[in-house]
């Protein structure tokens, strides 16, 4: 609800005359925009724990808005290329980045949740294998891609691969 909200004002803020309110509902209604696509994961993840979901409905859950806002970059992509290049776009370098960064959230969320509900009286291990590995797998694999040439050769994997399939383009 607050990543559609936001986007709505954001994009619709353009159309104001009034450059000051322009200004500042384009600049809250983006910073919100953001924070909702890549902090949302770690709220939603850490609420549907503490609620009693599975790991799956967690899972699930946490990744709604993420999947919409990539679909929503992907869908943007029909406007130049087919459907094929489209859809191939879901393994942007920014998704490989959100979905690192998402998977981090949710190891980290595991733990905050679980530590809420043992303040709460519950019985259970706060830290426990499994959510430290998912969280420092998926930082490590965020620090090496960042070490393996700040992202750049990601994205020449990611444009070397749309090459194979697609072509050059020229």
């Amino acid at each position: 609800m607050i990543m559609a909200l936001s986007w709505a004002v954001y994009f619709g803020s353009r159309h104001l005359e009034n450059q000051s309110l322009f200004l500042i509902l384009s600049h809250v209604s983006g910073t919100t925009y953001f924070i909702s696509v890549a902090f949302g994961t770690l709220f939603v993840y850490t609420v549907a724990h503490i609620r009693g979901a599975s790991l799956i409905e967690c899972i699930l859950a946490s990744a709604i808005n993420p999947f919409i806002w990539a679909t929503k970059e992907s869908l943007l992509q029909l406007r130049t290329f087919s459907v094929a290049e489209s859809l191939y776009y879901y393994l942007n370098t920014l998704n490989i980045w959100l979905i690192s960064f998402m998977v981090l959230e949710m190891g980290v969320a595991t733990l905050m949740a679980r530590k809420i509900l043992k303040n709460r009286g519950s019985a259970n291990k706060v830290i426990t294998p499994a959510p430290m590995a998912v969280a420092l797998g998926s930082l490590f694999f965020v620090v090496f891609i960042y070490a393996w040439g700040r992202g750049e050769n990601l994205h020449s994997a990611f444009r070397w691969g749309y090459i194979l399939l697609f072509g050059t383009g020229l």
